[in-house]
């Protein structure tokens, strides 16, 4: 298993390579309203779009795993509270007092 995730590690450098050097031609790269400017070759635009897309993509991930065993937790949280009060023979315990304002 090893061997082939090197394999295809290698064929896909490989590839990335032949890329870089097919377009290295110069590309200008503006965001419109603003007065920028940048002259980079097409290979690095590339590169930076997909590493950029990627990092984006990892990061939303954790949010959404985060998110989720939070949810997870509360939920683990509410079924020990029901759980506790069918043990207790079906009487919540007494809320505590309100804070005077």
């Amino acid at each position: 298993m090893r061997f082939l995730r090197v394999l295809i590690g290698a064929l896909i450098l490989l590839i990335l390579i032949v890329f870089a050097v097919a377009n290295k031609n110069a590309v200008t790269v503006s965001v419109d309203p603003l007065p920028f400017e940048i002259e980079l070759p097409l290979y690095l635009l590339v590169f930076a779009v997909f590493f950029g897309g990627l990092v984006l993509g990892v990061v939303i991930g954790r949010l959404n795993a985060w998110s989720a065993s939070r949810h997870r937790a509360q939920a683990e949280k509410q079924r020990q509270a029901r759980q506790a009060v069918q043990v207790s023979g079906g009487t919540q315990p007494p809320l505590p007092p309100a804070p005077i304002a």
